[in-house]
């Protein structure tokens, strides 16, 4: 009897499952869903994408090996001649290819999550949306606080679109020569033009500030307008990314050139505590110990609390298991006093017994909490704190 298209369907389908179990590449999978989806059968393509879309993050996040994005220019190589400033023949960018692009991406909310992977999705359907009139958004500006993740961001997201990176640091294309700053930028985007890769422009204040502020001489309005002209261009050539820390001292004009607008905040609680779990790795801190060091890094940013995990774990090696992680808290977040909140930095130093009672009155841990992060049992606690 011949197969049912419903039958083969169905069984495509536990193929491309079985195959990602195996550990295959998303994007082929991906691929495979848009050849059924084009046959006729919407439903097994759907199935499959959301095959993909459940897949852990670290899956997910593995740099495609196929393009996603298809984009005319020549291929871009760390061979490929980076245009330099005239005046000091530094280079204006760097080149980031795909091998060395990040695996994960920061840790974000969970709607800011998704709504990252929807661009991602646009240009994984990009036919789809081009056949309806619709293209899938070719510039975004990344914004919000120093050490929320936007670099590490732009980077990861450059691979999941299957593009190498031109990295720029708009900062380092400033001049006192006049005229010079304006022939940088031109150069950049006329070199980014020529290549399929997404552009990224960290630090994108330095060059895109208010054009009426009356600090400003008449070049820098210069910079700015060329600045405007050079993103008109690219719209319809590449993928640009800009970067800032300070979104107030965006002129309104460079607002607009930008398709998207996402601010990276800084890491709540289960965010915190994600993070401490990603970066202690190889080691293991228990729910408690990730739990007490999340709240005490209370307003840090991914980047700070990175550094303070990175102390921990150096704690580790060079004190051993001697301490209790308590002990340990106490010695390292005194070195880095500047990441925690001045109520809770003012307790650190008091005897174990007493601050102990702190958490408990504070941060309201229970006595079974309190025994993994001061290394004793219940009893203990409870005595220590009634």
């Amino acid at each position: 009897m011949k197969p049912s298209k419903l039958h083969l369907s169905s069984t495509f389908v536990q193929l491309c499952e079985f195959a990602l179990r195996k550990a295959a590449d998303p994007e082929l999978v991906l691929q495979a869903a848009d050849a059924l989806g084009q046959s006729g059968d919407a439903a097994g393509a759907q199935a499959i994408r959301d095959l993909v879309s459940t897949l852990p993050r670290s899956e997910k996040g593995r740099p495609a090996s196929n393009r996603i994005v298809h984009l005319s220019g020549d291929e871009l190589t760390r061979n490929s001649r980076i245009p330099v400033d005239r005046e000091t023949s530094a280079p204006l960018a760097s080149i980031v290819v795909s091998k060395s692009l990040p695996i994960e991406g920061p840790i974000l909310p969970s709607r800011l999550a998704a709504s990252i992977d929807s661009w991602i999705a646009e240009w994984r359907r990009a036919e789809e949306l081009i056949k309806v009139g619709i293209e899938p958004a070719r510039s975004c500006v990344l914004f919000g606080e120093p050490g929320t993740g936007k670099t590490q961001l732009a980077l990861w997201l450059s691979g999941q679109l299957g593009l190498p990176v031109i990295l720029a640091r708009l900062d380092g294309l400033m001049s006192s020569f006049l005229g010079t700053t304006s022939r940088n930028i031109g150069n950049l985007f006329d070199f980014a033009n020529r290549h399929r890769a997404l552009l990224v422009l960290d630090e994108f204040d330095a060059i895109a500030k208010l054009r009426d502020d009356p600090n400003e001489v008449g070049e820098i309005k210069r910079v700015v307008n060329t600045l405007l002209q050079k993103l008109d261009e690219r719209a319809e050539r590449g993928l640009t990314i800009g970067i800032t820390n300070h979104p107030q001292l965006l002129d309104p004009a460079v607002w607009r050139r930008f398709e998207l607008q996402v601010e990276l905040p800084k890491p709540e609680l289960n965010a915190r505590i994600e993070i401490i779990e990603r970066y202690a790795e190889p080691l293991k801190f228990g729910c408690s110990q990730a739990k007490l060091l999340a709240v005490l890094l209370e307003g840090a940013s991914g980047a700070e609390i990175q550094d303070v995990v990175k102390s921990l774990k150096k704690s580790w090696i060079l004190d051993g298991p001697k301490l209790s992680f308590a002990e340990r808290l106490q010695t390292v977040l005194g070195i880095h006093a500047a990441r925690v909140p001045a109520d809770a930095s003012g307790i650190l130093n008091l005897p174990l017994r007493e601050l102990a009672r702190e958490f408990v009155g504070r941060y309201a841990f229970t006595s079974a909490e309190l025994g993994e992060v001061f290394g004793v049992n219940r009893t203990t606690i409870s005595r220590w704190v009634t």
